[in-house]
């Protein structure tokens, strides 16, 4: 719907596929004092390839903490090099789940699992984390201790935001 958001989502693909991209990265990271960063706010891990460049870009940045939600556990070439993630001591990883695609059969204990409900009555006994879908949001669901708390009418009354939950990273 974005022109400018489409384009930088376009520039970034681009990047990640160049051969540089992981000493970019690192110096990047290190240059600017990243602390704290999460992968793919639009995307997810597209292949094997970006994948071990996720890994490396990790495991060359102790100084940060890495955090990302995928589906990408569903693809069998993909999903042992995010369980590889999972085990990084500066890495968060959220396998996402939702109605269609159904809880991972295979949930390691260094991955956390954070499902996106688009209706009411759906299961979310599984999840971690539930994120709403907006119709949702301004409903009392059942279980909203497990809800995001910055999409709740309670977490926004007191002012929760990512920077004050910390459930994501921490």
């Amino acid at each position: 719907m974005f022109p400018q958001v489409l384009e930088r989502l376009e520039w970034n693909y681009t990047r990640s596929k160049r051969s540089d991209f992981t000493d970019r990265m690192v110096d990047e990271l290190y240059r600017k004092g990243i602390l704290l960063m999460r992968w793919h706010v639009a995307g997810d891990v597209f292949s094997p390839n970006y994948a071990r460049k996720m890994l490396e870009i990790i495991g060359r940045s102790p100084h940060c903490t890495f955090w990302f939600y995928t589906r990408s556990w569903r693809v069998p070439t993909i999903f042992p090099i995010i369980k590889s993630m999972s085990i990084m001591p500066n890495c968060k990883v959220w396998l996402s789940a939702d109605a269609e695609t159904g809880y991972p059969p295979d949930i390691p204990d260094t991955c956390r699992v954070a499902f996106m409900q688009t209706e009411e009555g759906e299961d979310t006994e599984e999840a971690d984390l539930v994120f709403l879908d907006r119709p949702l949001r301004k409903l009392s669901l059942p279980m909203l201790n497990k809800v995001c708390p910055t999409e709740t009418v309670a977490g926004k009354e007191r002012g929760t935001s990512c920077a004050t939950c910390k459930v994501c990273w921490s």
